[in-house]
C-alpha cells in the first residue's frame, strides 16, 4: 500500500505562521528548491541553519519563501542553453561538518567524541555518513610504480590517479556506491604511498593510522606515535566549505569521478595558505631557535605568523587543543612543549593570535621526527575522507550548478 503524507518537513508540526508581509511575492517550497537548483532536503538545511526563513499560510500545505530572498541566493539570468540553475557560492549548504560555540562538529557530533572512538576508520564513517564501508577490489595487475621516488607531497595525488587508471568504474558517480567505497579508495592510495601494493589494503581494517604513519616514513609499531597521528588525522577530516572541498565539489558538479574530484582538491591543498600551511609553521619549532627571532622573521616574510589565529575560532582552535593535549600525553615531548609554549607567548604578545591546527600539526611532525613536507601529506590523507563526503553530497545536487555570475551581465 502506498501512503502519501502532506506533512511539510520544513514545518513538521503544521504550525501556521501568519505571513508577515502580504505585499511580498511568495513561492512554495517546491518552487524555491527548483529555483535554487537544490533538493528539498538541502532547502530544509538552509532553514534549520537560519540561511532562509519560511512561513505558512492558512490552507497551504507547503511552507512559503520570500521570492526576493531566494533570488538573492540564485542567479537570475543564464546564457541561452546554459545549465540551470546557476548559483552563487554562498548558497551552498553542507551537513558534513559545522562550527558551533567554538567547537568543530562532524555531522553534529563534537570533534572530541570522534577522537574518543579510538579508530580513524570509525570517525571517517561518521564523516561519510556511511554505517559500514565497502571494500573496493584491488587492481588485477600490479601498478608497477614506486611512489617513493617522488617528492612526498606528490605521492598521494599520483597514487589516486594510478588507482583511477586501474579501475574501470572510476567514473561512477552514484552517491551511495561512492560513499561506501570512498574509505577503501583512500586506504588503497595510502598503501601505495607506503610502498605496499594496493591489494595489501583490501583487507578489512579498523584504523588507517598505522598505515598512514608507515606511508609518512615512521614506524607503525610505535603505539604512541600511531595514537598521536590518529588524533591529528581525525582533527583534519573535514572543515566545511574550504578551498579544497569547493574545488572538489565544482569537479563533482560536472560529474567527474571521485578520483578526479580528489585530484582537484589536492591541487587546492598544495597552496601555502591551505594544505601546505603546516610546512611554514614547522620552522617556528626548530630546536634551539630563538622564539623572538622566528616570530619576527615570520612577521617580516608572511605578514603574520603561520600556525596562529583562525577567523572561525577567535577564542582558540578546538582542533589544536585536542591534538596538542594528545601530544603532551606522549612520552618525551617536554622539551617540544616548552618550545611551543615559548613561541605561543611571543605571538600572543605581538599579535594576540592563538595556536591553530597548523601549529599543532607541525608539533606532531617534530615529535614524530618527520620532515616539514609531511604536513601536507597528513592533510591530504585525512581530508580525502571529508572531500569524498562533499563529493557525495554534490552528486545528489543538480549538475553544473557552480557558475559565477558576471556582475555586469
Amino acid at each position: 500500500m502506498l501512503i502519501s503524507s502532506t506533512i511539510d518537513p520544513i514545518n513538521p508540526e503544521g504550525i501556521v505562521t501568519p505571513v508577515t508581509d502580504p505585499s511580498r511575492s511568495w513561492i512554495t517550497t517546491t518552487e524555491a528548491a527548483q529555483r535554487l537548483g537544490v533538493k528539498r532536503a538541502t532547502l530544509y538545511a538552509y532553514v534549520s541553519r537560519g540561511v532562509l526563513r519560511s512561513e505558512r499560510r492558512p490552507g497551504q500545505q507547503e511552507s512559503l519563501f520570500d521570492r526576493s530572498q531566494i533570488d538573492a541566493m540564485a542567479s537570475s539570468t543564464r546564457a541561452p542553453g546554459g545549465p540551470q540553475p546557476v548559483l552563487r557560492f554562498r548558497s551552498i549548504a553542507t551537513a558534513v561538518s559545522s562550527q558551533a560555540d567554538g567547537d568543530l562538529l562532524y555531522r553534529g557530533r563534537p570533534l572530541a567524541d570522534l577522537v574518543a572512538l579510538g579508530s580513524f576508520d570509525e570517525a571517517a564513517d561518521v564523516v561519510l555518513g556511511s554505517p559500514a564501508a565497502q571494500e573496493v577490489p584491488p587492481p588485477d595487475k600490479p601498478l608497477g610504480f614506486d611512489l617513493r621516488a617522488l617528492p612526498r607531497q606528490r605521492r598521494m595525488p599520483v597514487a589516486v590517479q594510478l588507482l583511477a587508471a586501474a579501475d574501470p568504474f572510476a567514473s561512477d558517480t552514484d552517491p551511495d556506491r561512492v560513499c561506501l567505497s570512498a574509505l577503501s579508495t583512500v586506504r588503497a592510495a595510502v598503501a601505495l604511498v607506503a610502498g605496499r601494493p594496493a591489494a595489501g589494503a583490501s583487507t578489512p581494517s579498523t584504523d588507517l593510522a598505522p598505515l598512514a604513519l608507515e606511508a609518512l616514513g615512521g614506524s607503525s609499531s610505535s603505539r604512541g606515535d600511531v595514537a598521536v597521528l590518529r588524533v591529528l588525522l581525525v582533527a583534519l577530516l573535514d572543515h566545511g566549505l574550504t578551498a579544497s572541498t569547493v574545488a572538489a565539489r565544482v569537479a563533482a558538479s560536472t560529474r567527474a569521478g571521485l578520483h578526479d574530484c580528489l585530484s582537484a582538491a589536492y591541487a587546492a591543498m598544495a597552496g601555502p595558505l591551505h594544505g601546505a600551511a603546516p610546512v611554514a609553521a614547522h620552522a617556528l619549532l626548530a630546536e634551539g631557535a630563538d622564539p623572538v627571532a622566528v616570530v619576527a622573521r615570520a612577521l617580516r616574510l608572511h605578514g603574520g605568523v603561520p600556525g596562529f589565529g583562525h577567523f572561525l575560532y577567535p577564542d582558540g582552535d578546538p582542533r589544536a587543543d585536542v591534538v596538542l593535549e594528545a601530544l603532551w600525553r606522549r612520552r618525551g615531548t617536554t622539551r617540544l612543549r616548552r618550545r611551543v609554549e615559548a613561541v605561543a607567548r611571543v605571538v600572543a604578545d605581538r599579535t594576540g593570535g592563538l595556536p591553530n591546527i597548523d601549529l599543532a600539526s607541525a608539533a606532531v611532525l617534530h615529535a614524530l621526527r618527520l620532515p616539514a613536507e609531511s604536513g601536507e601529506v597528513v592533510f591530504q590523507m585525512a581530508r580525502s575522507v571529508g572531500v569524498a563526503a562533499h563529493v557525495v553530497e554534490e552528486y545528489a545536487e543538480e549538475p553544473l550548478r557552480w557558475r559565477g555570475r558576471d556582475p555586469q551581465g
